[in-house]
């Protein structure tokens, strides 16, 4: 599968939010507590065209034959200045996602490879992401690909 690896642009707009729709939907039937399905666009035009826009921020397409198959949105980091903490930069991703009927042939990969590139090309060392335990696949997919797990969210319904 010939797949290529870009920056976004706003023209990508609609493209990518067919994806952020699929995405959101995983999300909105695994926690509705928690998700709603927005009235409009998955995302604001204006979100989009501000992540291509700033330098701490990657928004990479992976395209099949000029079609959007599937994206990783990141940005930049600093640990915050409370004393305990070493003062840091990582990546953190946002978002990585595969259109369904294209998941499996290593576009994923392909995506955090170039993230990865992304994040030295800015002398950071580090990405770090959150995963919803319903979605072990993804899980499955980062610890494959090297990462470790950190720490675990709980909540308390009250």
């Amino acid at each position: 599968m010939n797949i290529q690896l870009r920056k976004a642009k706003i023209e990508d707009y609609e493209a990518l939010c067919d994806i952020y729709w699929e995405l959101d939907t995983l999300h909105i039937e695994n926690h509705p507590e928690l998700f709603v399905k927005p009235k409009d666009y998955p995302r604001a035009k204006k979100y989009i065209a501000e992540i291509i826009q700033d330098q701490d921020q990657a928004l990479i397409v992976a395209t099949k034959d000029s079609m959007i198959v599937g994206f990783v949105e990141s940005h930049v980091l600093k640990s915050s200045s409370f004393p305990v903490f070493k003062k840091r930069e990582w990546v953190q991703i946002n978002s990585l996602v595969v259109k369904k009927e294209y998941q499996g042939n290593q576009i994923g990969s392909l995506l955090l490879q170039e993230v990865s590139k992304w994040t030295k090309g800015k002398n950071i060392n580090r990405i770090e992401l959150d995963v919803y335990t319903f979605n072990q696949k993804a899980l499955e997919f980062y610890l494959k690909n090297g990462f470790k797990e950190i720490s675990k969210q709980l909540y308390l319904e009250l």
